[in-house]
């Protein structure tokens, strides 16, 4: 499909047994109960000790927000955190945990964001993950990102690689250039969602557009397609990039504003 943007031999899939650079992950659905991820703390911790095992030292959790789905207040977010960091502590798992969200866009992110009621990461740079519809069109994520920005967050568009409309460079570049960051998941380089997907992550990585690497994980069984990933030669270049994930090691502190 993206034959003509960009050529494959660029960024090889041949594999590779170095371990990857990466030790903090901006995207995961960890918190028990909370949405589509683990059913039970057991099953978070299952998975966090296996993150843990192969390179995260800190993860963001990101629990849906949706409306009328995944009706999680940001209260609720942080309270889930601290039981599971409790949690962690007496069982001496040394993972650094932080909340944030993953945020439908929608007219209620916006009443949320009025009355400062959301979860962003990063400190002072207030990055604010949010996704849409996979159908939805270029120039509503991009209208619904200046509103993000004018009200004094960064816009973090979680996988653009899944959505249909963004199948060309131009409507890309028009995110981009108005402060859009985009953070891929890395399931998406082994095909996992789509053919599609993996060949936008690919053109995104190629262009060095890529802001952050996520693994958007639910469950042990799509870790896999993570660990698969790693073994990828195109992985390796993306963590070349100046991507921001490692940035965010040190940096312990949720917001919400």
């Amino acid at each position: 499909m993206f034959e003509s943007i960009f050529k494959r031999g660029v960024l090889s899939n041949s594999t590779t047994t170095q371990t990857p650079d990466l030790t903090v992950d901006v995207h995961a659905h960890l918190l028990p109960q909370l949405d589509d991820g683990p059913v039970d703390i057991e099953q978070s911790i299952e998975i966090i000790k296996e993150m843990y095992q192969i390179g995260y030292r800190k993860i963001i959790v990101t629990p849906h927000v949706m409306t009328g789905y995944y009706n999680n207040a940001y209260e609720d977010i942080l309270q889930s955190l601290h039981i599971l960091r409790s949690v962690l502590k007496r069982r001496n798992i040394a993972m650094e945990l932080e909340a944030a969200a993953e945020y439908y866009l929608e007219d209620e992110l916006f009443r949320l964001i009025e009355r400062k009621e959301v979860l962003t990461f990063g400190g002072n740079r207030k990055y604010l993950l949010f996704e849409a519809s996979f159908v939805t069109k270029a120039s509503y994520i991009l209208e619904a990102a200046l509103r993000i920005k004018q009200a004094g967050y960064t816009p973090v568009l979680a996988h653009p690689e899944r959505y249909v409309n963004l199948n060309d460079i131009e409507a890309i570049n028009r995110l981009a250039y108005n402060g859009v960051l985009f953070q891929i998941n890395i399931g998406s380089l082994t095909g996992y969602y789509s053919k599609q997907a993996q060949e936008l992550a690919e053109l995104l990585i190629n262009r060095k557009l890529v802001a952050f690497l996520g693994s958007d994980c639910h469950s042990l069984t799509q870790l896999e397609s993570i660990k698969q990933a790693f073994k990828l030669k195109i992985f390796k270049e993306a963590t070349k990039l100046d991507i921001l994930n490692n940035t965010l090691l040190e940096n312990k502190s949720t917001v919400y504003a």
